[in-house]
C-alpha cells in the first residue's frame, strides 16, 4: 500500500513538474517571438506596407530591400501564427499584444499578399499569418471595437518642426 501511494505522489509530481515546464517554455517562445516582432528589420516592413497601402503604390515600385523587408515581415508573422496552430504560444496572448496591429496589417498588406499569391495560384501564401489577421479582427470585434479606423490607410506623418518648410 505504501509503494502505491509513494507511486501516485511521484506521478503527480511529474506531472506538475511537466506543466510547469511546459508553461515556462510556452512563456520563453511568446517574449523571443514577441522581441523579433518588434525588431527594427521587422517594423521597417510593417511600415513600408503601410506606406504602400497610404499612398496605393504598385508592388513593382518598391525598392529591393523595401521588398524584401515587407516580405521578412510578413513571412514572421506567417511564423507567428504557426506558433499559435501549433500551440507553442497562446494564440490569446499574441491577439491581446498584437490584435490591432495584425487587423491593420490585414488591409495594408492586401495588395502585397495577391501580389505574391500571383506566383502559386491556389496556394495562399502565409496562410497561417492570414488565419492569425482573421482572428485578430474577429478578437478586436468581440471587444466591440470599430474595425473602420484600421481598414483605413494610416495618414503619412505630420511634418516635424524640424522639416524644412
Amino acid at each position: 500500500m505504501l509503494s502505491i501511494t509513494i507511486s501516485t505522489i511521484a506521478v503527480t509530481l511529474s506531472l506538475v513538474s511537466l506543466f510547469i515546464s511546459r508553461r515556462k517554455d510556452q512563456r520563453d517562445v511568446f517574449l523571443k517571438l514577441h522581441e523579433l516582432l518588434i525588431s527594427p528589420d521587422l517594423q521597417n516592413g510593417r511600415r513600408v506596407l503601410f506606406e504602400l497601402h497610404a499612398r496605393a503604390g504598385r508592388i513593382e515600385d518598391l525598392s529591393e530591400p523595401d521588398y524584401a523587408s515587407a516580405n521578412r515581415a510578413l513571412a514572421a508573422l506567417d511564423a507567428a501564427g504557426l506558433y499559435c496552430h501549433k500551440k507553442y504560444v497562446s494564440e490569446k496572448e499574441i491577439l491581446d499584444l498584437w490584435a490591432p496591429s495584425l487587423t491593420r496589417m490585414k488591409y495594408a498588406a492586401g495588395s502585397f499578399l495577391q501580389h505574391r499569391d500571383a506566383f502559386w495560384p491556389g496556394i495562399p501564401t502565409w496562410p497561417y499569418y492570414r488565419r492569425l489577421a482573421d482572428n485578430a479582427e474577429q478578437h478586436l470585434r468581440s471587444q466591440g471595437i470599430d474595425i473602420e479606423q484600421f481598414v483605413a490607410p494610416i495618414p503619412a506623418r505630420p511634418p516635424s518642426p524640424s522639416d524644412p518648410a
